[in-house]
């Protein structure tokens, strides 16, 4: 399913993939920014709600800065 890389002249590549984001195996990472109120209430942000949950979770860090707890894991941006 996926597309042709185009590499520029520095050697970086993009690739273009058609299909389920949400269907990558397991050992990809999937990340989306939301907003401080985490209300994901449009667009793919619902999907990541649905699929993911945790927002209570977010809510109840009551963070000032970008940080994500996800299956034990954290990551600060």
């Amino acid at each position: 399913m996926a597309g042709s890389p185009n590499e520029d002249p520095e050697g970086s590549r993009i690739t273009y993939v058609k299909g389920d984001l949400f269907a990558c195996p397991k050992t990809d990472s999937l990340a989306h920014c939301i907003s401080e109120d985490c209300r994901m209430g449009a667009g793919i942000a619902v999907l990541f709600k649905k699929k993911f949950g945790g927002v209570q979770e977010l809510l109840n860090q009551r963070l000032d800065v970008v940080l994500i707890v996800y299956n034990g894991k954290t990551y600060l941006q």
